[in-house]
């Protein structure tokens, strides 16, 4: 190859929160609760700086793409305004574009127990879908933004899916549905 470009991870930039009574995580990320509290007093943080835990996905995340940014503020305002938030558990989303291809992400598949392709990675549109105990938990999508716009609701409702339907790239998702 005349040139490689390697991307190995990011690193929040908390060094500054050294002595401050402020948890950092394994990643050098603010912990928070559920609720994207730290374990300072009335002190909150999001975006891909902090790590939350999951009930969705039984596991504490951090999430690096702006779109967890955008998504966190609304729990934090709810709090700071004095109304009860919800706990903070979205689905994890990104995108990219590589080699003129769109490449999008939904979940998080690392407890999936069954992996499902949607179409030929040799051709420029195809999909992967994870589920676990039945229901759809991630998917990557290539070439395909219906199927990643399906599929972020039936990830948050934990849909369960018929896996012979979500197997044809014909299928809509959305009617992939088991009954």
């Amino acid at each position: 190859a005349d040139a490689v470009v390697v991307g190995i991870g990011a690193r929040p930039a908390t060094a500054w929160l050294a002595g401050s009574g402020i948890e950092l995580g394994v990643h050098r990320e603010v912990v928070t609760d559920d609720r994207l509290r730290t374990s300072a007093p009335d002190v909150y943080a999001v975006g891909d700086c902090a790590s939350f835990p999951s009930g969705r996905y039984g596991e504490r995340l951090l999430v690096h793409h702006w779109d967890n940014a955008v998504q966190g503020p609304r729990t934090v305002a709810a709090a700071l305004v004095g109304e009860a938030p919800e706990a903070y558990d979205p689905v994890p989303y990104f995108w990219s574009e590589q080699f003129g291809r769109f490449v999008q992400y939904a979940g998080h598949h690392a407890a999936a127990d069954e992996l499902i392709w949607r179409g030929d990675p040799a051709t420029p549109s195809w999909t992967v879908c994870w589920l676990r105990d039945g229901a759809l938990v991630a998917v990557l999508a290539v070439g395909r933004p219906r199927d990643l716009a399906q599929s972020r609701k039936l990830i948050d409702a934990a849909t369960p899916m018929d896996p012979a339907l979500v197997t044809d790239p014909a299928v809509p998702l959305k009617k992939a549905v088991r009954v």
